[in-house]
Formats: C-alpha cells, sequence, structure tokens
C-alpha cells in the first residue's frame, strides 16, 4: 500500500515537473516567436522607410527633371525666340498708347458727338487691323506665299493711326504753350510695334537666312553666266533657242548651253577648231623638237669618242699646228715617200701659225639657245657643227665659249 502510494506521489512530481519542463518550452518558445516577430516587424518598417525614402527620391527627381525641361524649353524659346519675347511687350505698349492717344483725339475731332463709343471702335479697328495684317503677313512668310497684300495693309493701318496720334501730338499744348515735339513721339510710339516685328519677320523670312558665303556664290554665279553670255553671244542665243523650244523646265539652263555650244562650236565645251589648229601646230613643233635633241644625244657618244683620238689642244681642232693632250703620244707628221708611202725617214717639220677665226656672236646666241632647249650631254660638237653648218674644230670653240659661260 505504501509502495503505491509512494509510485502515486513520485508520478505526480515527474508530472509537475514536466509541465514546468513544458512551460518553460513554451515560454522560451513564444519568446523566440515574439522575438523573430518583432524582426519581421522592424524588417518591414525598414523595407517601409526605405521604399518611402525611395519613392520621395523618385518624385524629387521626377519634380527636378520637370523643373529641368521646363528651364530646357523655356531657354530654348529664349534662344530662338527671343526677338519675339522682345517684341511681344513693345507691341502691347505701343497698342495700349496708340488707342488711348487716338480715342482722345478723334474725341477732340467730334467721334464723339457722332456716337459715343466711335472713337474707341475706330481705334480698335485700325490698331487691331494693323495686328490681324501682321499675323497673317507671318504666316504668308513661313509657308512660302506672297506676303506683300498682307504687308500693305499693316502699313496702312499703322501709318493712319500714325498720322491721327501725330496730329493731336501737333495741337498738344504743355503748360499753356504749344509743343510740337509730342507729335514726333506718338508717331513713333505708334509705328513702334510694327516696325519692330517687321525687322523680326524680316530677320527670320528675309534674304538674311541666307549665309554670306551662299550670297557670294550666287553673287559669282550671275556675274559667270553674264560674262558667259558676253562673250559667246552666238552660243547664248542658241542656248535661248534651245530652252524655249523645249516645254518648260524639261531642259536646265546647263545642258542648253553644252548643245549650243556643240551646235555653234562643233566641239565639246571649251574646244572650237582655233584651239584644236593651235595644239596641232603645238604638238608639231613638240615632236620636231623632240628629233632634235633625240638626234643630238646620239652625237654625243660621236662626239666623245673624237675628242679622245683627237686630242683637243689649246689652240682647237680647227689649228693644224695643235698639239695632243697631255701625257698622249706625240705624233709628228709624217710625209709620204716615193716607194708609194712607205716611209723611209720621218721628217720633223714646223707648221705655220694661222690665226684663229674669231667667234661670231650671231652664232654664239644660236649655240646658247640650243644649249638651254638640250640637255648637257646632248649639247656636242657634232650638234653645234649641224647647227651652225660649219667645220668641227669652229662648232668645238663655240661649244666651249658657251660652256666656260654657264660655268
Amino acid at each position: 500500500m505504501s509502495s503505491d502510494l509512494a509510485d502515486f506521489y513520485n508520478q505526480k512530481r515527474q508530472n509537475k515537473a514536466a509541465d514546468r519542463e513544458q512551460d518553460r518550452l513554451d515560454r522560451q518558445a513564444e519568446r523566440e516567436q515574439n522575438r523573430v516577430d518583432a524582426q519581421a516587424r522592424l524588417d518591414l518598417q525598414a523595407k517601409q522607410r526605405r521604399e518611402a525614402l525611395a519613392e520621395a527620391k523618385r518624385r524629387k527627381a521626377e519634380r527636378a527633371k520637370k523643373w529641368a525641361d521646363r528651364r530646357a524649353a523655356v531657354t530654348s524659346w529664349l534662344d530662338t525666340d527671343a526677338d519675339t519675347a522682345m517684341v511681344l511687350p513693345i507691341m502691347a505698349v505701343g497698342m495700349i498708347a496708340a488707342i488711348t492717344f487716338q480715342v482722345d483725339a478723334l474725341t477732340d475731332a467730334g467721334f464723339g458727338r457722332i456716337f459715343g463709343g466711335l472713337p474707341l471702335m475706330v481705334a480698335l479697328v485700325l490698331e487691331l487691323g494693323a495686328a490681324a495684317a501682321t499675323v497673317m503677313t507671318v504666316r504668308a512668310a513661313k509657308d512660302g506665299r506672297p506676303a506683300g497684300p498682307f504687308r500693305v495693309a499693316m502699313w496702312t493701318c499703322a501709318l493712319i493711326a500714325a498720322g491721327i496720334n501725330a496730329a493731336h501730338g501737333w495741337t498738344m499744348e504743355i503748360d499753356g504753350e504749344r509743343a510740337y515735339w509730342p507729335a514726333a513721339v506718338l508717331f513713333i510710339v505708334s509705328l513702334a510695334g510694327t516696325g519692330y516685328w517687321e525687322m523680326r519677320s524680316i530677320g527670320r523670312h528675309g534674304t538674311s537666312r541666307r549665309t554670306k558665303a551662299e550670297r557670294a556664290k550666287d553673287r559669282a554665279r550671275a556675274k559667270h553666266i553674264r560674262d558667259r553670255g558676253k562673250t559667246y553671244k552666238d552660243v547664248a542665243a542658241r542656248a535661248r533657242e534651245i530652252v524655249l523650244a523645249h516645254p518648260f523646265e524639261k531642259v536646265t539652263a546647263e545642258q542648253a548651253w553644252a548643245d549650243a555650244w556643240m551646235d555653234i562650236k562643233g566641239a565639246p565645251l571649251g574646244m572650237y577648231a582655233a584651239v584644236y589648229e593651235n595644239r596641232g601646230k603645238a604638238q608639231a613643233a613638240t615632236t620636231k623638237a623632240r628629233a632634235i635633241a633625240d638626234e643630238a644625244a646620239m652625237a654625243a657618244g660621236l662626239d666623245t669618242f673624237l675628242d679622245s683620238l683627237l686630242g683637243g689642244g689649246a689652240k682647237g681642232d680647227d689649228d693644224p699646228g695643235a698639239s695632243p693632250a697631255k701625257g698622249g703620244p706625240k705624233r709628228p707628221p709624217q710625209t709620204p715617200t716615193a716607194l708609194g708611202g712607205i716611209e723611209n725617214k720621218a721628217v720633223r717639220r714646223r707648221p705655220e701659225e694661222k690665226p684663229l677665226e674669231p667667234l661670231a656672236e650671231a652664232d654664239l646666241e644660236a649655240a646658247r639657245r640650243l644649249r638651254e632647249a638640250v640637255s648637257a650631254d646632248a649639247f656636242s660638237t657634232p650638234a653645234v657643227a649641224k647647227l651652225l653648218g660649219r667645220r668641227w674644230g669652229y662648232a668645238k670653240r663655240i661649244r666651249d665659249a658657251v660652256n666656260a659661260e654657264k660655268q
């Protein structure tokens, strides 16, 4: 009985210990779960903060980009339309001033007695008419249509309004005295808006759109066409016939000119009979000169060979008493004997001294021209002898004299 009771209490104690351990484990698991949940909440909050920060940055970047785009658009508009930005206020101020003084002038003139609002109506018709004609002028210029009628209407309205204001200013009094300068001021103020807008339109759609180089090229082209027509009147007349004979814009001016040149001159552009004739003469002269130079070059070798055989004494090769070259063998003159030319005894005799023929200036000048026309090797004694029709000795002296001048 006692053992059963002891087992009962022992089991009870074990159960309580197990319950306490389980409670401890449950509390530990709960604390871990709470920690995990808290960490998850912290992570979620951090993520939300990061996302919110990123969203704020994105929105800030979008706003910055939007403002940057607006600034860029404004800057671009100012770069391209700065003239418009400045002219529009001038036009607005000028229109208000013009309408005010026109109403005053027309009222003083008695228009108000006809109808109370008539002065204002007339002023608005003139000023708004000038503004409408200005807009029409701009659109016509952009579309490439004639802007003359609109420009005439614009200036007509503006000048009538300026005349009314000038007449009113002419009658104005300042401190009881007549002053005439307000007339000029009112006239200028009335035309200021129209005048500045006209300058803007001319600057955008007028001849100033072409560059300086393009205008210079156009002037040069026009001058070329005028000079060509004056120089070749017959070709120009034929070119006009060709253009008129074909359908409109079927043949260009340059094509017509080329065809007309062929019809009149019978040759391609820039060529005609006299040019071909002169070219043939020049080619014939060149061929002849080359043939002479080739013959002179061929004779250069023979000249060198003969010089080596004949020596070339100080007195020239036309001197019978000339001595051989220095260091060469001495060859005394031989006289034939009565035995058919068999030399029996060599007889040495002194030849007679003959004066050298003076060199003619005409021959020297001809040799100089030959020397300029051919190379140094081709300027040989045979070439000079052939040119002058003289003996080799005289020709050699001429050649040596010319070569000495060159050196």
